[in-house]
């Protein structure tokens, strides 16, 4: 065997029985850039939408919130098995008895590895999608038609409570329903504005 060959048959000797670290040493840093990437998209698209969802319609509104509930769950989900991945899983605290015991164990540990890896990453992108949605949502849903100022105005033995569309040149107008009623100040005996009418 040629001195070339010698070398990479060690090396390959040492990959073969340092595969299980080199897989946690990859997983640890996998698992720190995923965990990275969801952070600073989260700050990132969170810190420039809407300051609530108070501004959002109502339909939206939700959409919004279930994705970001959505989102949670994905990202703590890929985060434990980023987590399982870079350092195992509680259940592996048996001292193994042979060789071909840690031989096999080594191997079935690799695999998993690699699985949880993967459903990490698929998870990871799939919540920063989700928090992308959200934030879209707040950004481009109709926002939420302003029910405007209630008021209540008597004039004489007739209340009228609803929407205050104007006031000027000494008349008010109010929206009851679908009806609007104009009123002259003149006549008005009282006009109070009030969190909802009375049924």
């Amino acid at each position: 065997m040629s001195a070339d060959m010698y070398h990479w048959a060690r090396k390959l000797h040492e990959i073969r029985f340092g595969q299980l670290e080199v897989a946690r040493r990859q997983a640890e840093s996998w698992r720190t850039g995923l965990a990275g990437l969801a952070t600073l998209l989260g700050v990132v698209l969170v810190v420039k939408g809407r300051d609530g969802f108070s501004g959002v319609a109502g339909g939206w509104r939700w959409a919004a919130v279930v994705f970001l509930a959505l989102a949670l769950v994905l990202l703590v989900a890929a985060a434990l098995f980023a987590l399982s991945a870079a350092h195992g899983s509680p259940a592996d605290s048996e001292i193994l008895g042979t060789p071909e015991d840690l031989r096999d164990w080594t191997r079935v540990e690799v695999e998993r590895i690699g699985r949880f890896l993967r459903l990490a990453l698929g998870l990871t992108l799939a919540g920063v999608a989700a928090v992308v949605t959200a934030v879209g949502v707040t950004w481009l849903a109709p926002a939420q038609e302003s029910s405007g100022t209630l008021v209540q105005v008597d004039v004489r033995d007739v209340r009228h409570c609803g929407r205050l569309v104007s006031a000027a040149n000494g008349e008010i107008v109010v929206a009851v329903e679908k009806t609007w009623h104009v009123v002259r100040l003149d006549d008005v005996t009282r006009l109070e504005t009030v969190e909802k009418c009375p049924a």
